[in-house]
Order: C-alpha cells, then structure tokens, then sequence
C-alpha cells in the first residue's frame, strides 16, 4: 500500500479501508466527526443492496463498488477501500479509475 501515491487524486481528504466492523485510515486526515464503525455497516449496506440490484438487473457483475456525494463530501468505495475527497474539486473520473486500478480490480 505504500507504493500508491493518493497524492495524484484532487481534493483527496482520506482513504479508510475496511476492517472487520470497522474502517482503518490508510492516507490523509481523521475522519473524527463520524462513528466509524457505524459508517462502515451502512457502506457495506449499501454495496450488498447494490450488488443485488445489479444481478436484478443484469448490469456490473461483479459490482467492484459505488460513488456517492453527501453535501460536500464525496466518497468512493471500491472493494474494500473508502476514498473521501472534496465531491466539489475532484475529478470524479480520475478518483474512480485510480480506485480500481490499486484495488486490483478489472
């Protein structure tokens, strides 16, 4: 993992990766404001929610993981790493590929 230079991604806040129940900090600055392992439950949530809807609908299998904006914060979470970034100053494209590429994905 230290060979990964997140420094490259714009508006990168943090990258969390899971553990267990719990998200670990990998990069960047503590998300202090959030019980992290509640988030964790609730993005794990959301992945088995939206790996069902793939399989309904014939789309993304295997569903690698999903993006989304919370006011101003974005997170992507591809496999089991949480990338926070500035949803505002980020390339949202950049953030996504550089996500799967160095979760040796696809």
């Amino acid at each position: 993992m230290s060979q990964i230079t997140f420094q490259k991604i714009p508006g990168l806040l943090a990258v969390y990766r899971f553990s267990g129940e719990h998200l670990e900090k990998i990069y960047g600055m503590d998300i202090t404001k959030v019980d992290l392992s509640k988030l964790a439950k609730r993005l794990k949530e959301n992945m088995e929610i939206g790996k069902e809807e793939a399989k309904r609908l014939k789309l993304l299998d295997p569903l690698l993981g999903y993006a989304m904006i919370v006011d101003d914060l974005g997170l992507a979470v591809i496999k089991d790493m949480v990338y926070f970034v500035r949803a505002k100053e980020t390339n949202w494209d950049y953030v996504i590929k550089f996500a799967i590429e160095n979760s040796g994905g696809v």
